[in-house]
């Protein structure tokens, strides 16, 4: 029972990671190569899921990311249960959005 619910809620984590990285290869909103997501891809692809969520983290402060990225990434926290990171992304979406008025 304990592995199913475990099973359940990293398919969760791993369903909010990838519309938080699609989010960042949305040309219209944020411009990135490929290539810049190719380790945040390989560590999904070995359910390293929060190493995954740093490389993300890492590119989003690299390059600007809107609130809306950051939105999400804290949806992540919040599953993975991760306190800190949730207060850390709260504030970069606050700050995203006071650079978008």
């Amino acid at each position: 029972m304990f592995e199913h619910r475990l099973a359940k809620k990293w398919k969760v984590i791993e369903v909010q990671l990838t519309q938080a990285a699609e989010f960042l290869h949305e040309p219209e909103r944020f411009g990135l190569e490929e290539k810049d997501l190719a380790e945040y891809r390989e560590y999904l692809r070995v359910n390293e899921l929060g190493l995954a969520m740093e490389v993300l983290e890492d590119i989003a402060y690299e390059h600007g990311a809107k609130s809306g990225f950051w939105r999400r990434l804290k949806k992540v926290a919040e599953t993975m249960e991760l306190q800190d990171k949730v207060e850390e992304y709260e504030k970069a979406f606050h700050n995203a959005l006071a650079k978008n008025v």
